[in-house]
């Protein structure tokens, strides 16, 4: 039975840090351990998430954090909230997302290496804030005010971490797309086409810089848990969730210039690599994508309203493409039948399935998922 409810940390404590997970935790993470090494078995993995009760489903982690120009209390933000009465199935569990201001933190880097920072309403923003890259060093610095704000966050996430739950690490992002905040997307644009030496170099830098950013908050994370924890997915090591939305507007040739050198550095340094592919406009860079022995699974971000699901004729080949070669595919599903056509259509034990089971009772998912895995709730 796949099913974490939250409850006292078991195992003995030793100044306040948890000697374990706990043990419905433990057994989500080895099996999502297996399906990173194409060792699953029996079934795809599976996230929903539910209430205990219905209509109980309540937020799992705050800050209060509304603005770029203030600083909260770390003592008083809000970590944990009642998780109890959540349902975990399959393999969801609790994470505490690294989050500035109200929604979501893409892209820290364009922020600690210099870019100025903005709160929107549901998201965080970097501005432009370079004006010529030979002035401009990519460097990673700790005293940067932002790698502060996210040291400190981490820091208070993991002192209340008790082994019910992980701390996700800020989503650091790419060189190009963080590069283009930082520039300005149009300008980077002209830089590719004017200056490309420059701009590999400059690539190179971030790629320098990414890892010794995610080597000092991986190190504040290990404090108590294993493996990596991102906004996407947990690995048993040190995890690059790769992406590039700017690729959308680059030639296959400059997206094998520009992007392909980055991962080739970062291969060097990260165990496990997850290509995030957000939206259809990315399928053209699919086939240099998996020529990288090293790329482990690809992620089909969520299709907005309005385009074709992943259980689509215009999406099952490119997943087949992909679990073709040995890898795994992280999909999403909006419904029972999207669930049925994954299955029925593509290796289930290469798949993650991100939702599309039935939202109301756990015992009406439970029904739904053993009739598809008899056993498995």
């Amino acid at each position: 039975m796949l099913l974490f409810i939250n409850k006292h940390p078991c195992g003995r404590q030793k100044k306040g840090y948890p000697d374990r997970l706990m043990d419905k935790l433990e057994e989500k993470l080895k099996r999502i351990e297996n399906w990173w090494k194409g060792e699953n078995k029996g079934r795809p993995l599976f996230k929903k998430t539910l209430p205990q009760k219905h209509n109980d489903l309540t937020s799992v982690f705050d800050i209060p954090w509304t603005s770029e120009k203030e600083t909260p209390d770390f003592n008083t933000v809000i970590v944990k909230k009642d998780i109890s009465k959540t349902v975990y199935l399959g393999e969801a569990y609790p994470a505490a997302p690294h989050t500035w201001g109200a929604r979501g933190t893409p892209m820290t880097m364009a922020a600690y290496l210099g870019g100025r920072v903005a709160f929107r309403e549901d998201t965080v923003w970097v501005e432009p804030v370079v004006e010529n890259w030979e002035d401009f060093p990519l460097r990673f610095d700790k005293r940067n005010h932002w790698v502060e704000m996210s040291r400190r966050l981490m820091e208070k996430k993991i002192e209340e971490c008790d082994g019910s739950f992980l701390v996700s690490m800020p989503a650091f992002g790419d060189a190009l797309t963080c590069m283009s905040l930082m520039r300005g997307t149009e300008k980077l644009l002209f830089d590719i086409m004017e200056k490309p030496s420059a701009i590999k170099e400059k690539v190179t830098d971030f790629a320098e810089a990414w890892k010794e950013a995610h080597s000092f908050f991986h190190a504040i994370y290990r404090e108590k848990l294993p493996g990596d924890s991102s906004w996407l997915i947990w690995a048993p090591g040190k995890l690059c969730v790769c992406e590039c939305d700017f690729s959308t507007m680059i030639s296959p040739s400059t997206f094998e210039g520009l992007v392909v050198p980055e991962l080739e550095i970062l291969k060097n340094y990260a165990e496990y690599f997850i290509w995030h592919l957000d939206g259809f406009e990315e399928v053209r860079h699919l086939d240099v994508l998996l020529g990288l022995p090293y790329l482990n699974a690809v992620q089909i971000a969520p299709p907005p309203a309005g385009k074709p699901p992943c259980a689509s004729d215009t999406w099952i080949p490119v997943i087949r493409k992909i679990t073709d070669t040995g890898r795994g595919a992280y999909v999403y599903a909006n419904n029972e039948e999207e669930v049925k056509t994954l299955v029925k259509n593509l290796p289930c034990e290469q798949l993650f399935i991100d939702g599309g089971f039935p939202g109301k009772t756990v015992e009406e998912a439970g029904s739904f998922i053993n009739s598809l895995f008899p056993g498995t709730i």
